[in-house]
């Protein structure tokens, strides 16, 4: 039985929970004299590679007189899945003759830790030492993921070149064509991909499943739709991330007959429990279509049959409650996720982030408090997604000095935290404490702003008068920080000068702008020119914004007060005429009252909902 003793080391150091442990293995090992043993010695690699503990790799390797491939591929691969790319890259560089398995590795190792540049890069240098006859398909998929990744077309299309003239990839490769599929694909080459995908001899689910997907991603709906059929025909049965994807192109399309047919497809193909990935994917669909009934039937449904409704699909459902205008029922359904304690239904900062932001735009503090203190309760407060929420709900409450407080009271912060309190001191008509939030943010706590925290800084400006400031901080923008403005900045900037009554410098950033102006920024203009009666301005933005938003009616209605101010009563009533002639409608506004025991809805003046939070 001796001779079993050599693998039973072998077991034992495969389960090494760390290195310690590893190292009194190895030294039992030697001891007894079965380190000459090639499978034990490649597990011994193997500790020391998957503990970070590239010194000690190092020593083995030299004191080891009869090494193999195997063993070095062994500790590449070990230490890329440690996360150490570079001591991977060092042994890889002392390994004396790499082959295919070990090329296959670094490449692999490089793409796993998010560095597809490298894996293409050790590909390009695998060519220039003519290494071809190593070259095999698991290498050039590897190389044409990190160029899906790259959405770098023209070196997918070299690699490709490349498998075809070295023989490595033939239209019975699956794996390589899949691959190709893909790369073409990520890269919005739709055509090549169709091309690749047609010539593949067997087509596997998931080349079926990459084909289609992509198509949602170059926003092709029908096209991809089409790819199911096909795919259903074939006789290839889809598998969830098939199912999923498809779901995902009828929320985008808002086809709710089709979505009905793929729910039909999941139920008939349904072994034993839903799927939480799909069954959220149906949530997610029957919302962005408005059937709220629909996706409360399977949140019930696939939920009792999952014993427990998972957090994905509660926060499924509120968004689409919040999407679908409903926010009462998402306010409901939030309280009955924090009670269903026992089901594991904890809100977690998704959650958060879903409802947070209703309770601004309903202005319900009271609600957007009781949230605030489960967050401080189960510690979501101190996460930056949660605790951004709870900024921003308190900046839209006006609440700017709870806002203040709950970002101090945050242990993370990012541009998005920074960019929000300013923003809310903005609202309130507070530029100067915005700008030392702005100057606390880039000098202090080095924090790099974007093109959203100059729009918040600006607007801030604006509404405050500070056209100085505002202007030297638009210069700063693009000067120091080599940001491009955006429609938004121009808009921000627009308003900034035409609220000041500089209605000519206005006019002339819109027709120095390198972007075509959009309705934002002529509305800018058009409302400043309410303010100050320039009526010749008025008459400018509102002929560019019937060119851009001809069914629009608010920019009419305008127009229409301008002229009345300014006593032109007859032109006033010609805007009203022209606008009841095209049939433009009135848009009625919708506004949220919140009571401490009920929400009530009002839709122009009238009273049209009220339920019990």
């Amino acid at each position: 039985m001796a001779h079993l003793y050599p693998y039973r080391r072998q077991s034992l150091l495969k389960s090494c929970p760390n290195l310690r442990i590893g190292q009194s293995v190895h030294a039992h090992v030697t001891k007894r004299g079965f380190d000459s043993n090639p499978f034990v010695r490649a597990q011994v690699v193997s500790v020391y590679s998957g503990h970070g503990s590239q010194r000690d790799v190092r020593q083995l390797l030299d004191e080891m007189t009869e090494t193999n491939a195997v063993i070095w591929n062994v500790a590449i691969s070990r230490i890329f899945r440690a996360g150490d790319c570079s001591g991977a890259r060092e042994i890889f560089d002392w390994m004396p003759s790499p082959n295919g398995v070990t090329w296959s590795a670094i490449i692999a190792g490089y793409a796993q830790n998010g560095r597809p540049r490298d894996s293409l890069l050790t590909f390009w240098r695998m060519r220039r030492e003519d290494s071809c006859s190593l070259v095999n398909p698991n290498i050039i998929a590897g190389v044409l993921s990190a160029c899906a990744r790259l959405k770098d077309l023209a070196s997918g299309e070299q690699v490709h070149g490349y498998a075809v003239k070295i023989a490595t990839y033939t239209e019975t490769d699956a794996f390589v064509g899949a691959a190709l599929v893909n790369m073409y694909g990520r890269c919005g080459s739709m055509g090549p991909a169709r091309l690749a995908f047609d010539s593949m001899v067997s087509k596997s689910v998931v080349a079926w499943s990459s084909l289609a997907a992509n198509y949602v991603r170059c926003n092709n709906f029908s096209s991809a739709t089409g790819v199911f059929r096909e795919m259903i025909r074939s006789g290839a049965v889809p598998n969830n991330v098939t199912l999923t994807t498809m779901i995902s192109a009828c929320s985008d399309m808002s086809c709710l007959f089709y979505g009905k047919e793929l729910h039909g497809a999941v139920v008939r193909r349904r072994a034993e429990k839903p799927d939480i990935f799909i069954s959220t994917a149906l949530i997610h669909m029957y919302g962005k279509c408005g059937s709220m009934s629909y996706a409360r039937r399977v949140f019930l449904f696939d939920g009792s049959l999952l014993g427990c409704c998972p957090i994905p699909m509660w926060n499924a459902m509120i968004s689409g409650y919040v999407a679908n205008d409903r926010l009462d029922d998402a306010f409901c359904l939030v309280r009955s996720m924090g009670r269903s304690l026992t089901s594991g239904a904890l809100l977690n900062s998704v959650t958060m982030a879903t409802i947070l932001p209703v309770c601004g735009k309903s202005s319900s503090l009271l609600y957007g408090k009781e949230l605030h203190c489960y967050a401080l309760k189960h510690g979501l407060d101190k996460e930056v997604v949660a605790g951004n929420g709870l900024l921003d709900m308190y900046c839209k409450c006006g609440k700017v000095s709870s806002a203040k407080n709950q970002f101090d009271m945050m242990i993370e912060k990012n541009t998005i935290s920074w960019t929000t309190l300013i923003d809310g001191y903005g609202t309130q008509g507070d530029g100067h404490a915005a700008i030392e939030v702005f100057e606390s943010m880039v000098r202090e706590e080095k924090v790099e702003p974007d093109h959203v925290t100059f729009v918040a800084l600006i607007s801030a400006c604006s509404h405050s008068g500070l056209v100085g400031e505002g202007l030297g901080y638009f210069e700063l923008m693009t000067r120091e920080y080599g940001i491009v403005p955006t429609e938004e900045n121009y808009g921000c900037l627009v308003d900034l000068l035409s609220r000041a009554g500089h209605i000519d410098e206005a006019m002339n950033v819109i027709r120095k702008m390198p972007i075509e102006p959009s309705s934002n920024v002529w509305g800018a203009l058009l409302g400043a020119c309410r303010i100050h009666g320039n009526v010749d301005g008025a008459e400018l933005a509102m002929h560019h914004l019937l060119e851009l938003e001809p069914d629009r009616s608010g920019f009419q209605k305008l127009l229409s007060k301008i002229y009345a101010q300014m006593g032109r009563l007859d032109s006033a009533q010609n805007v009203c005429e022209e606008m009841i002639a095209l049939g433009v409608a009135r848009r009625l506004g919708c506004s949220w009252l919140d009571k401490p025991s009920c929400f009530i809805k009002r839709r122009h003046g009238k009273q049209i909902h009220c339920s019990t939070a």
